[in-house]
């Protein structure tokens, strides 16, 4: 009776599929929560169908949502327009079909998109929504109500918080910002079982560590959207690995996001590894500047390959700025510690944050030159990007920062969308132009890709 799908990306379909990583499993969690409530779910991930053309994909949304009355839909910033899509087409086929949407553009979002003209989005749950879905959920498919909010769901669903919708008197209404879950470690393993067996290619497993980030980066809108920081168990990680492992259909697992937030907790999570003789090899995204050489060596003999960490800028100035506290020197120790035991690296970097000028690029491609990087390492330039929810967003003023690029569809890193005070977009063309060509110098041919 509910249909969950998941976009294609933007990804091109010539990606490399020797490591093709599952998308952020949310979608696989909501799933499973259905399913142990006894509601009917389907789950349709687009990127399993890569090899087809938009018409293709089309008729395998629309054959998918014939049998379910409530449609669920995920999206990200760069892929609403599709989402949207994907949307607009089930309801000019299907009009009396539920129409709820859910992720982080839609939940900073929601009053813009729900007064667009025609919308056909009837629902957008509004961030930390699994359990507030759950509760619609049970509310539509227990109503008779032919696909329209009528006054008897609205009164129903003003219990529930974190639900935005748009009332039969036209305005848009929000039932109250929803509560965090304290307790992530209650929420069900992901539902990978729902992922369609013969179209099923994935092998890099994604493994959630935390939800939020303490971090307060300019250009990140986790903390927003989850307000605090939690942290699974061990022994829900452990349990979640287990299934991973005896699927045997992974090669790869990939801990998201920094596990090494809590300390001592990135320690324990390795010993734990080793004593269980967990037999796939892993990467995680860390902070390095805070990590040991005890810490690097444990990684290692746990089965890691590869980590990646956002270094963003090696000008002291663009960090702080950026609200990204962090010492490149520091950093720089970290990267020699992983590489003492073999370890690749994934470094990332942002060019045109506020505060950057030519000055501090050259610096940052100075420092870079200075990385204990080795063949088998890569460097990643990204362009900063003012997702809904950052604070670049938010507060564009502050940053000294103009918005000339509203398609939501080019924010996807690789494209320019503002300039700031201090560059020019010919200007930051042009350095994004340079950041390639230092960026292809440091390609692995057989890239593991974790991010």
């Amino acid at each position: 009776m509910v249909l969950l799908i998941n976009p294609k990306t933007s990804k091109p379909t010539e990606i490399n599929t020797r490591y093709f990583r599952e998308p952020n499993n949310g979608l696989l969690i909501l799933a499973a929560l259905l399913d142990i409530n006894d509601i009917d779910v389907e789950l349709l991930d687009l990127e399993q169908f890569l090899a087809l053309n938009d018409r293709e994909r089309r008729e395998i949304v629309l054959n998918s949502s014939s049998n379910h009355a409530i449609i669920g839909i995920t999206c990200l910033t760069n892929t609403f327009h599709k989402a949207k899509k994907i949307a607009e087409d089930i309801k000019s086929v299907y009009p009396k079909k539920y129409i709820v949407m859910g992720g982080p553009h839609v939940s900073f979002l929601y009053d813009l998109i729900l007064n667009e003209a025609n919308t056909v989005i009837d629902f957008i749950c509004v961030g930390e929504s699994e359990y507030s879905f759950l509760q619609l959920t049970k509310i539509l498919l227990n109503s008779s109500s032919d696909g329209k909010i009528s006054s008897q769901i609205e009164n129903k669903i003003k219990n529930i918080r974190g639900i935005a919708y748009k009332a039969n008197k036209g305005s848009v209404q929000f039932t109250g910002t929803i509560d965090n879950i304290i307790d992530i470690d209650q929420l069900p393993l992901p539902a990978r079982y729902k992922l369609i067996p013969q179209n099923y290619y994935y092998n890099v497993a994604n493994v959630i560590i935390n939800r939020g980030c303490p971090n307060q980066c300019s250009f990140c809108s986790r903390q927003e959207l989850f307000k605090s920081t939690r942290i699974r168990t061990i022994e829900s990680i452990m349990s979640e690995l287990r299934d991973i492992e005896s699927s045997q259909m992974y090669k790869f697992v990939n801990f998201y996001d920094n596990i090494n937030l809590r300390k001592g907790f990135l320690k324990e999570l390795v010993q734990t590894l080793k004593i269980e003789d967990f037999s796939l090899p892993w990467g995680c995204e860390l902070r390095v500047d805070n990590i040991t050489a005890q810490e690097a060596q444990l990684m290692k003999q746990a089965g890691c390959q590869v980590i990646a960490t956002g270094i963003e800028s090696a000008s002291p100035k663009v960090l702080q700025r950026n609200f990204k506290y962090q010492d490149p020197e520091k950093v720089k120790r970290g990267l020699g510690y992983l590489k003492d035991h073999n370890i690749s690296i994934q470094a990332y970097f942002v060019l045109g944050l506020p505060g950057e000028t030519q000055k501090t690029f050259s610096t940052t491609l100075n420092y870079i030159d200075s990385l204990p990087l080795e063949e088998e390492d890569t460097i990643n330039y990204f362009i900063a990007t003012p997702y809904p929810g950052s604070k670049l967003w938010e507060e564009q003023d502050r940053f000294g920062i103009y918005i000339f690029e509203h398609d939501f569809s080019k924010y996807d890193c690789e494209h320019l969308i503002f300039e700031t005070e201090d560059l020019t977009k010919d200007q930051l063309e042009e350095m994004y132009k340079k950041a390639k060509e230092v960026e292809k110098l440091y390609q692995r041919k057989e890239p593991i890709s974790i991010k």
